[in-house]
């Protein structure tokens, strides 16, 4: 699967306004159900609260990726979010996070949800993807750095 197959215009959004973590998920989840790309806000909402409790998706250096298995959703759904300042995540390496990819899946479908948190938990490795992402100054420019990496 390719990143860009799951990314377009309307699921990356850079400046998105700095929170408190929680209210952070639910402001990301909000945009989402404005896009019409969750069935249900609620649900959705409720998962991705749930699994950060769990363990935070703070994955280290400035990046974290909540995930979540949801009956909220139809279909595998991932966003991009860019914060201007960082937000406390509980990260492994205790920094702050500015980029946020968020991946749903329904339940049903674990294999594609795996498939896609692997491949971006990869390319999150490489410092010339993330400061690429850091940099972009519209979606379109994140876009094309996913399809440079992520279309590998």
């Amino acid at each position: 699967m390719r990143l860009s197959d799951l990314f377009s215009d309307e699921n990356i959004e850079l400046d998105f306004p700095p929170a408190e973590k929680e209210k952070l998920l639910e402001e990301i989840i909000k945009d989402l159900d404005s896009k019409a790309l969750i069935k249900d806000y609620d649900l959705t909402l409720q998962h991705v609260i749930e699994r950060e409790k769990v363990m935070s998706t703070g994955i280290g250096n400035g990046v974290a990726i909540p995930h979540a298995y949801s009956d909220g959703v139809n279909q595998l759904v991932a966003g991009f979010f860019r914060t201007s300042h960082g937000v406390d995540f509980s990260a492994v390496d205790g920094k702050a996070v500015d980029l946020i990819f968020i991946i749903l899946g329904p339940k049903e479908n674990r294999r594609d949800h795996i498939k896609i948190l692997a491949k971006i938990s990869r390319l999150l490795h490489h410092e010339e993807f993330r400061e690429g992402l850091r940099k972009a100054p519209t979606p379109k420019a994140v876009f094309d750095v996913f399809k440079r990496f992520g279309d590998r």
